[in-house]
């Protein structure tokens, strides 16, 4: 049995290595340990057992020995568990609670106090506590969630998706007059929230608001929103909810504010002369309004995944997977 799973291992190494991924840490010696709880973790969340006719459900935290859960916190409760690793990988859902394998043999249940079952939470835990986090989700995929991004399974290749906090430099670059609490407010719901979802989307972001400057907007079908904002954390399921309900674009004032929702966006004879592409109308809209009104970002996330930024009417890619 042990030789079977070191083939079915090196077969997934190899399967990463086609697809261009590689795991955190493969081909450092001081790493081999975490790579190979790695392929064991993946394989078994693209595999998973199967009892009664169901395929288990759960998820793994993968702490090297610089990582750690903070016992005591709000957020979770960290149980010491005495017993084989096929038992405690059944008190493991994936959800609320995560086995902890420690690169050092220790084996841990992590308990929240919340669900963190999106990749939006499970990209804010692994900031926050620096562990490989392996979850089945609810549609049967396996991931891998890094410092630098999240590595998935698509059902017939994986792929590498960069996190938003890896691009926010390009960004910072891109747009350096704009708050950078607003930037990665955009960057994480566009990148953890909106694409994973495959929910398109179209944010307009105002770097210098001016005095009843709407022109080029068609606000007959427009929403007010509440007073939210991309740069506060708990306001993101709001957002998100009612962008998943929504049509055409999100104005987002330069402080991060969701003033107006379901905005349409008018082009210039000029623009239009500009601004030519074969993408979907959500990115000509975008491209050739920016070009209007050179004071106007906008992020566009495509309902098949990637997510593009605007500026002048120029294409400044945001998501940089091999499916981009």
């Amino acid at each position: 049995m042990a030789d079977d799973r070191s083939r079915a291992h090196e077969r997934l190494r190899e399967e990463l290595a086609d697809d261009g991924v590689r795991l955190p840490g493969d081909g450092d010696p001081s790493c081999v340990d975490v790579v190979a709880i790695l392929l064991h973790e993946l394989d078994l969340a693209r595999r998973p057992p199967v009892f009664e006719s169901r395929q288990a459900v759960f998820g793994t935290m993968v702490l090297t020995a610089d990582a750690s859960l903070v016992e005591g916190s709000d957020l979770v409760e960290v149980i010491d568990l005495d017993m084989p690793l096929d038992q405690a990988r059944r008190f493991a859902e994936g959800r609320s609670t995560f086995l902890v394998r420690r690169v050092d043999g220790g084996l841990q249940l992590a308990c929240f106090r919340r669900t963190i079952q999106y990749e939006a939470d499970l990209v804010e835990v692994q900031r926050a506590t620096g562990a490989y986090i392996v979850q089945r989700t609810v549609m049967g995929t396996p991931r891998l969630v890094t410092d630098i991004g999240v590595i998935e399974w698509n059902g017939s290749r994986w792929r590498m998706r960069p996190s938003a906090r890896a691009h926010l430099p390009a960004l910072r670059a891109a747009v350096p007059e704009s708050d950078e609490a607003v930037l990665m407010g955009l960057l994480d719901l566009a990148a953890h929230w909106l694409s994973p979802s495959r929910i398109g989307a179209t944010f307009l972001l105002d770097l210098d608001p001016r005095p009843h400057d709407d022109h080029g907007q068609d606000h007959s079908a427009s929403l007010p929103s509440p007073s939210l904002s991309v740069t506060r954390r708990h306001h993101y399921p709001a957002i998100f909810a009612v962008i998943a309900q929504t049509d055409l674009a999100t104005l987002v004032s330069a402080h991060g504010e969701v003033t107006t929702l379901s905005v349409g966006l008018r082009s210039s004879i000029e623009s239009e002369a500009a601004v030519t592409m074969t993408n979907g109308m959500r990115h000509r809209s975008a491209a050739r309004y920016t070009w209007d009104h050179d004071h106007i970002v906008a992020f566009v996330v495509s309902e098949d995944g990637p997510v593009t930024l605007f500026r002048h009417g120029e294409p400044i890619a945001v998501c940089a997977s091999d499916d981009c």
